[in-house]
């Protein structure tokens, strides 16, 4: 079996909700996946996965996403015009994380993400001060809003499974480590119009916080993949 190599400096995980666009290098010789990135502490080299004892190969997408780049995944033919769920997991059994994909509750971990990225871009303009003009709970009453609000419409489009050997080189050690990622998706329409509504739940006591909610609903309409990930299981 052939084997995969991808060295990088830090070694991450996810659990699914994902948004992006770019394809990858193939590797000279392995189809349809990326060339090697080099780094000189840790070394990852996937030994298994999904269908290859059939011959299948990795998907760009997937060596991408381990990277947390998801622009590959988001430009394949049927996830073009959707939102995309990304969700990653990573642990010693692969019977725990299958469990985990048949039994992944999409409206808790897209409750999370969403809530992860208005923190993220907007965290410190909502939290409040005398000159911007939002009340001190804006932040507080969006979070709660979006943990509350459930999207209707994503369907389960795919999922792969990875075994990873990461070698730290520094310590002279290694250890086997299954990677599982699954991808949802919707419409992009159906999907910016519940959040719309879901963010209309919000009110905005003046024009500084109305301002905010129109920001927070353009950059969640022009993201395109939400993603999560969650650490060994």
């Amino acid at each position: 079996m052939k084997k995969i190599n991808v060295l990088l400096g830090t070694f991450c995980v996810v659990s699914i909700l994902c948004l992006s666009s770019c394809g990858s290098t193939p590797a000279a010789d392995t189809p349809g996946a990326s060339a090697p990135k080099v780094s000189n502490h840790v070394e990852r080299e996937i030994t298994d996965w999904k269908g290859a004892s059939v011959g299948a190969t990795v998907p760009d997408w997937v060596i991408d996403a381990v990277e947390e780049d998801y622009k590959s995944l988001s430009k394949l033919p049927n996830l073009s015009k959707k939102k995309i769920l990304c969700a990653e997991a990573q642990g010693r059994n692969l019977d725990l994380l299958k469990s985990w994909v048949n039994n992944f509750n999409v409206q808790a971990t897209l409750a999370r993400s969403i809530s992860n990225f208005v923190s993220a871009n907007f965290g410190g303009e909502l939290s409040g001060s005398k000159d911007s003009g939002l009340s001190e709970n804006f932040m507080d009453e969006l979070v709660a809003t979006f943990s509350k609000t459930e999207i209707n419409g994503f369907s389960k489009e795919m999922d792969f499974w990875t075994l990873t050997r990461v070698i730290d080189k520094d310590k002279d050690s290694n250890k086997d480590i299954y990677e599982y990622f699954v991808v949802y998706a919707i419409d992009q329409e159906q999907f910016d119009y519940q959040i719309a509504s879901a963010l209309g739940l919000v009110e905005a006591k003046n024009e500084a916080e109305a301002e905010m909610k129109s920001r927070i609903e353009s950059a969640m309409t022009e993201n395109r993949v939400w993603a999560e990930r969650e650490l060994e299981r």
